[in-house]
């Protein structure tokens, strides 16, 4: 008689793949909720941090109202006619050279100590509006900061959410059941596309205790770039490829003969207006570079001996999880506010990014992460070829968010500036 119950080896050829499938759906699952979490844990973190810098702030500036409401130039100006009142009355009554200059030397006293009194307050109220106007540009950075968190922290619980759609959603070996249509389980193979490979013995050292919860950073959202822009219909637009480059290229590297160039240009003579489109160009170039940074448009280097193991794709996938951590590049080839990632961070980035931590060959020792930015640029021609390929003032606004409010004096005369920007006349 045969067999009712056949051995494993004898089940469907299918089955054994369906199961290798659940178990990288599940383990993807758990990845990108893991990371999720991470995420909103560092959002609240950084919307504390906000806070408590925005209490700090409130603080300062009641201090400093309190200082300024003792300022009062009508008081000294009273107080140093009654002592000298007091002064012609003590010599009207003297009776002989000593008691006036006993009066003389009172009143120069009582001078001294109003004027005194005077620069103490001045000299306070001068440093406790420094200490204000460094404590509200510190709110407002980490208040941009938390902003940032938390589209990140949205965007992450978006994948551990679609990752959960695709657990649910049937194999392509399944067979239908009655009522669902095909429609969803053809869309089973795209949702564990990125699924790692079962995972491997973790080798000594690599510190991957907190990588089975690493999540794929906004993957699915933030991972994929936005489609570029249409050009703008007067053919003009920003090519990397131009030898010798635009000139919006060279001033984004900062090249200062570049910017006195197009000052002289677009200013003229006036020595007014020169110093007006030096500032506009140059917050130009600073707004440009911060929404590049916050996009993690980033050139590494390729023989570095972390990043040359990536693609450049995936290290700007590990460092948008680095900056969900809350460990953020700050332009100069260091980490905002010296907070450094140590390995197990690091390993929680390189999850996010969908890699899996166990196979990396190379890991910073101890000391080098503060410098794992060192050699990486950030490419703000890159973020404005993609992201607003005319420089158009529409496609500008969009690309550059809330910095573009900073730079209402320059929209007003991008009609003149931008032709000029897009061009190539000095090499």
């Amino acid at each position: 008689m045969p067999d009712e119950n056949p051995a494993p080896s004898e089940l469907e050829p299918g089955a054994a793949g369906s199961v290798d499938q659940d178990v990288g759906r599940r383990r993807l699952v758990e990845i990108r909720c893991g990371f999720a979490e991470l995420s909103q844990r560092e959002a609240e973190s950084a919307e504390s941090r906000a806070a408590e810098a925005g209490r700090l702030a409130d603080a300062q500036i009641d201090l400093l109202n309190g200082v300024q409401n003792r300022v009062d130039p009508a008081l000294d100006r009273t107080s140093k006619e009654s002592a000298h009142r007091a002064f012609k009355e003590a010599v009207r009554h003297a009776r002989d050279r000593l008691a006036v200059e006993t009066a003389a030397l009172i009143w120069l006293t009582e001078i001294n100590r109003i004027n005194s009194r005077m620069r103490e307050t001045q000299t306070r109220l001068r440093r406790e509006r420094e200490t204000a106007e460094s404590l509200l540009a510190e709110r407002d950075r980490l208040v941009a900061a938390a902003e940032a968190a938390r589209t990140m922290a949205e965007a992450a619980r978006e994948a551990c959410l679609a990752a959960r759609r695709g657990l649910t959603t049937p194999g392509p070996d399944a067979e239908p059941q009655a009522g669902e249509g095909s429609a969803l389980a053809a869309d089973a193979p795209a949702m564990v596309a990125g699924a790692p490979p079962p995972a491997t013995p973790v080798p000594p050292g690599a510190a991957v205790a907190g990588a089975a919860v690493a999540g794929a950073a906004v993957a699915g959202a933030a991972s994929t770039e936005p489609e570029a822009q249409a050009p703008a219909g007067d053919g003009l637009y920003l090519d990397l490829r131009m030898t010798p480059p635009q000139l919006v290229v060279r001033l984004l590297n900062r090249e200062i003969w570049t910017l006195n160039w197009l000052v002289d240009q677009l200013a003229g003579g006036s020595l007014n207006a020169r110093s007006a489109w030096k500032m506009r160009l140059s917050n130009f170039v600073d707004a440009t570079i911060a929404a590049a940074i916050d996009d993690v448009f980033f050139d590494f280097p390729a023989g570095h001996p972390f990043w040359g193991m990536f693609t450049s794709e995936q290290a700007r996938e590990v460092a948008r999880g680095l900056a969900a951590l809350g460990y953020r590049y700050g332009g100069f080839g260091e980490f905002i506010d010296g907070r450094v990632p140590d390995q197990r961070d690091l390993a929680l980035a390189i999850g996010s990014a969908g890699l899996y931590p166990v196979r990396i060959r190379y890991w910073p020792r101890t000391g080098e992460y503060a410098a794992l930015y060192r050699e990486v640029r950030v490419s703000a021609a890159a973020f404005l070829a993609l992201k607003a390929p005319s420089l158009t003032l529409g496609q500008l606004l969009v690309a550059l968010g809330r910095r573009a409010e900073q730079l209402a004096d320059l929209w007003n005369d991008w009609p003149h500036a931008r032709p000029l920007l897009l061009s190539n006349p000095i090499s």
